[in-house]
Order: C-alpha cells, then sequence, then structure tokens
C-alpha cells in the first residue's frame, strides 16, 4: 500500500429486499474511501468484503469492469474475500446470484483526490505591525 494513501473504514449495509420472503444479506466491504495525497495517481490497498445472512446463500462476489476478480459461494450463510488491488477510479463491488445475472447488493470504494491548490487558510495570519 502506497504511505501516503489513507483508506477509511466502511459501515455494514444491510442490502435492500427484492421481495417479502428473501432475506437480507448484510454486506460490508473496506474500505469505503481511498484517499490519494499529492501526485499519487492510484489506490493500492487490501480490499476485504464480507457478507452474511440468516439463510444459505449461493452467490458470487464480483467486481464490476474487472473480469478476473471473482468468489463464488454455494449455499453458505456467510463468506468473506480479500484481495489487493490498484485502482485509479472507484470500484464498485458487487454481490451477483451464481449466473451473474442479478445484483443483489453492491457498494462503491470511492476514490478522493486532494486538491492542495485549491485549499485556503481558514484564518489569515495574526499581524501586530499595522
Amino acid at each position: 500500500m502506497a504511505a501516503a494513501t489513507s483508506c477509511a473504514s466502511s459501515v455494514s449495509i444491510a442490502a435492500s429486499e427484492a421481495s417479502a420472503t428473501q432475506t437480507p444479506i448484510q454486506f460490508d466491504v473496506r474500505p469505503r474511501v481511498c484517499t490519494l495525497s499529492g501526485k499519487e495517481t492510484q489506490c493500492e490497498t487490501p480490499i476485504r468484503a464480507a457478507w452474511r445472512s440468516t439463510k444459505k446463500e449461493s452467490l458470487c462476489l464480483v467486481v464490476a469492469n474487472r473480469p478476473e476478480v471473482k468468489r463464488c459461494w454455494e449455499n453458505f450463510n456467510k463468506g468473506t474475500y480479500s484481495i489487493d488491488m490498484v485502482f485509479s477510479d472507484d470500484l464498485l463491488i458487487e454481490l451477483r446470484d451464481t449466473q451473474l445475472q442479478t445484483v443483489l447488493t453492491s457498494q462503491a470504494i470511492k476514490v478522493i483526490r486532494e486538491a492542495l491548490e485549491y485549499r485556503r487558510k481558514r484564518r489569515q495570519p495574526w499581524n501586530i505591525l499595522y
């Protein structure tokens, strides 16, 4: 991981129910934010995704636009997956059905670039000589 890259933790979010008979899936992705400072152009960070359900599920974890990242579970009620990734734009992580047709829930990792040249001081410096 790059030394100046700062990544914030995530908050667990329950997936919205598609129907009244479907149980919600809790999905947690960390980090939720990756902050690039200075002249950094890419986030280099380990990503950890965890899910849990009250019933056994068959599903796959995929990263949008990254077909090489895929992890599937058959008849499990929880799962975790960790991977080191390098990315420069927001990253969308999805839980899908095993046919990869339906997105059950998703979370994004936001990439924030510091804009140092646009920052202003919060107050004027003291000047005792008038």
